[in-house]
């Protein structure tokens, strides 16, 4: 099977990960899915804070979030607590969903005050990101108008802003979940980087970073499914099939957490 991250090859960076607008700057989601989102979401949706642009060759216009949002994760709270951190390329599609996904399904456990959650990007197209002076493309954007729809057919509540992953996620979270092989390439890579320039990198932090797919259940109907595929340049289908995989494998991944985090800490102040 063809890797997910050959998907996007070929194309010029700036057309990475660009969801179409209806003129006026509302996403077509607002017409046709606005009884079925949550308030949050239809926030998020219709405001957008004014961010600077960088201009690229051809003049087009990357989005480019002013330095004062690159500011603390959004995960913040006690080690006692589990950290779990969600990575794709834009932090546009799968990621948020993902994250979406697991806030979900540890509120229906009642585990919210346990567990922090959170996504990001690995720049979403831009090689350099995370170099010095380095920039994400969408940081700032909401999710993607077309996974949006589809997570709230199923109730499920969008609601975060892309930004890229930052050296201080590396030692905060405990399970830094990329959704393909190449996702959890570039985590290392900038890992490595950050930490040849004197970055605070635990020294586990290889370990920490893992496939989401590997907490699918492993006797159901994705049983050999290693990643969970791009959606961007396919049809509807696609944004099903990642929200039947981050079901599938957020389920298991709390289980997981539940057996191998929660009860040890909770042995612990016993």
């Amino acid at each position: 099977m063809k890797g997910t991250s050959e998907l996007g090859r070929g194309l010029p960076l700036t057309r990475l990960y660009r969801p179409a607008r209806l003129s006026g700057g509302l996403t077509s989601i607002t017409k046709q899915h606005l009884t079925s989102l949550c308030s949050s979401c239809i926030l998020r949706t219709l405001v957008k804070p004014p961010l600077p642009s960088r201009r690229l060759s051809g003049g087009r216009k990357a989005r480019r979030s002013p330095i004062a949002m690159a500011s603390t994760p959004k995960a913040a709270g006690s080690k006692t607590k589990v950290h779990v951190l969600f990575v794709c390329l834009g932090n546009i599609c799968r990621s948020p969903t993902a994250e979406a996904v697991f806030r979900s399904v540890v509120e229906r456990a009642g585990l919210q005050d346990q567990i922090v959650i959170d996504s990001c990007g690995t720049g979403g197209g831009n090689p350099d990101w995370y170099k010095e002076k380095g920039w994400a493309y969408h940081e700032g954007d909401p999710s993607d108008q077309r996974m949006l729809a589809a997570a709230a057919k199923r109730s499920v509540c969008l609601t975060s802003r892309s930004r890229p992953l930052r050296p201080e996620d590396m030692g905060t979270f405990e399970y830094i979940l990329g959704m393909d092989f190449e996702n959890n390439a570039t985590i290392q890579v900038a890992a490595d980087h950050w930490l040849a320039r004197g970055k605070h990198i635990p020294s586990n932090y290889r370990q920490k970073v893992q496939l989401m797919c590997k907490y699918l259940n492993p006797d159901g109907g994705f049983k050999g499914i290693m990643e969970v595929p791009d959606p961007y340049y396919g049809g509807a289908k696609g944004f099903e099939l990642v929200l039947d995989l981050l079901e599938d494998a957020c389920t298991g991944l709390l289980q997981h957490i539940q057996e191998h985090d929660l009860h040890s800490r909770a042995a612990q102040v016993v």
